[in-house]
């Protein structure tokens, strides 16, 4: 059957997204699709925002990938300047480049599924240039976290702050997979939680970028068991207590004390922050993170209450909002 190209360049929009679109199917089938009613919806409208742009210039055809990538350049330089110009934020033009590189994913699985005689288009250098120059020129975040008290300026200075390595390596989970201090073995309520060889789920991939990271489960708050995402490095580390200790495990005064001390010599002590400004580090980041990635505020929401054990989007906005 000869393969049927739309005229419209609004309409071949519409046609190659069809071909990632996976509603409501598991990641593990479909990675790369768009899998969410919101992702979808802003994903196909700045896709057709974009190829406003082409149309004017005359472009007719999506499959022309060398022209459509010259004209992304220019048009993420252009929506950068207003941008810039009008204090929006780095979050919103995020949107765009993740938009567009759902546009290019799409252009390519068009081509490869009705095996077109065109060039697969190839825009992730470019994008990952005004990434970078966005992160210089925009402010983070339309979203301002009023909760300043409880989150660190700097934790990872707080962090290497940390003369002891058991402490030290408490600190880092819960900054970068969000648990609580009895996942990490040392709860606050004087009993017994240490983190075993059964909480080590090896190398796996992170559900929102996809990249390899240590998936740690832990037990916490009210008995739920709840995977966390940390770096390989932070990962092997706790292989290695773990291997030689039996577990990991300390007293919430002691592990307390070390982090207010480390906070203290770092400038950024503040009375209430404690341990679990750490949480609130790792759930501003995270929910970033998710954005970044595509996700909607709402799933940015969940996946970042999901990590921290709450299960309920409005629990993580007192991390990311504040309380």
């Amino acid at each position: 059957m000869k393969h049927r190209w739309p005229k419209s360049i609004h309409s071949q929009v519409e046609a190659v997204f069809h071909c990632i679109r996976a509603i409501r199917m598991p990641k593990k089938d479909c990675c790369l699709e768009v899998r969410g009613f919101g992702s979808w919806k802003v994903y196909r409208y700045e896709a057709h925002r974009f190829v406003e742009l082409l149309k004017s210039k005359g472009v007719t055809s999506l499959l022309d990938t060398p022209i459509v990538s010259i004209y992304m350049a220019e048009y993420l330089e252009e929506r950068l300047a207003l941008y810039q110009k009008k204090r929006r934020s780095r979050q919103t033009y995020e949107t765009i480049l993740s938009a567009l590189g759902k546009l290019e994913y799409a252009i390519n699985q068009y081509i490869i599924a009705h095996d077109l005689d065109a060039a697969v288009l190839d825009s992730g250098t470019l994008r990952l240039g005004y990434y970078a120059k966005s992160k210089k020129l925009l402010r983070k975040s339309s979203r301002i976290f009023s909760n300043c008290t409880r989150a660190y300026p700097d934790p990872i200075s707080v962090i290497q702050a940390i003369p002891h390595g058991l402490y030290r390596l408490q600190a880092s989970l819960m900054y970068e997979g969000g648990l609580r201090t009895e996942g990490t073995g040392a709860p606050s309520n004087s009993l017994q939680n240490p983190l075993g060889k059964d909480g080590m789920l090896g190398i796996g991939k992170d559900p929102v970028s996809g990249l390899p990271v240590g998936i740690v489960a832990s037990k916490e708050k009210g008995g739920k068991v709840t995977e966390h995402y940390v770096s390989i490095e932070t990962y092997k580390r706790l292989v290695e207590h773990i291997s030689i200790y039996g577990q990991l495990e300390s007293d919430y005064k002691d592990y307390l004390s070390a982090i207010n001390h480390a906070a203290k010599a770092t400038g950024q002590y503040a009375s209430g922050r404690g341990t679990h400004g750490l949480k609130h580090n790792f759930a501003q980041e995270r929910y970033q993170q998710c954005i970044d990635y595509g996700l909607s505020h709402e799933r940015a929401l969940q996946q970042t209450s999901l990590e921290l054990s709450h299960f309920r989007i409005r629990e993580a906005l007192s991390y990311t909002k504040g309380s």
